[in-house]
């Protein structure tokens, strides 16, 4: 499904991004613009129709009282390619999968999945950071060491700090004669994503490094200025 939708990922992201800066510019749309949206609408729209087709007969199928499977696929392309007005991504998402003997067990184990996946993106971009950091000689190699981790053991922190947001995509099917699976996608802001992975490296240096804690703290702020600024994203502060 996501080769075949790369070549609209470009066009989208490319639309998605004159949109938002046509908003801050307070423009409408060019005639060529408005047919690509409207030709590219369809086009997604026919995509979807056919994945939810090929996921039907694998026996998924939506859950009671939720959207049809094509909306669910086809609002879910759209929004992870949404941008905020710097031209970066403006949620984070996540694909999650759980198998149980009850709906309630496998949806659970599904979220935590996708919540994890979550949150080893965010750390993965903060540790790229630090090593930046410890290459450029802005911090040394020990403090570099101290930071990834307490970065690299925050997931879990991370995942309690997640609130709990309605999954954009939610399926289910039977699994042999007992269990059922379910997958989930999920789509966070950026924004809060950055400011509750924030609070709970935070939070994790001061249970577990407290004669370091102040001076780690510190570096984990700078670090996180640092994503904010470069995304263009408003800065929220967890103290």
């Amino acid at each position: 499904m996501k080769i075949k939708f790369f070549s609209q990922t470009i066009l989208i992201a490319m639309l998605a991004f004159g949109l938002a800066s046509c908003a801050v510019a307070q423009k409408k749309f060019t005639k060529g613009e408005r047919g690509a949206l409207k030709e590219l609408k369809a086009k997604t729209i026919k995509d979807a129709r056919k994945e939810a087709r090929k996921m039907k007969k694998q026996g998924f199928k939506p859950f009671p009282g939720g959207l049809p499977l094509e909306m669910q696929l086809q609002d879910s392309w759209i929004k992870q390619l949404e941008v905020n007005e710097e031209g970066h991504e403006k949620y984070l998402y996540a694909d999650g999968n759980g198998v149980g003997k009850t709906q309630t067990a496998a949806e659970f184990q599904a979220m935590e999945v996708a919540k994890l996946q979550l949150a080893g993106q965010i750390s993965n971009e903060v540790i790229q950071i630090i090593e930046g950091k410890i290459a450029n000689e802005q911090i040394d190699r020990e403090t570099g060491n101290s930071l990834t981790k307490i970065v690299s053991g925050s997931k879990n922190y991370v995942v309690e700090s997640l609130p709990y947001v309605k999954p954009r995509l939610k399926v289910i099917r039977e699994v042999g004669k007992r269990d059922v699976e379910v997958q989930v996608k999920l789509f966070y802001s950026y924004e809060e994503s950055l400011a509750a992975a924030e609070a709970s490296m935070e939070r994790r240096a001061r249970e577990e490094l407290e004669s370091e804690a102040d001076e780690l703290i510190e570096e984990i702020d700078n670090i996180f200025d640092n994503v904010f600024q470069r995304r263009g994203e408003r800065r929220g502060r967890n103290r």
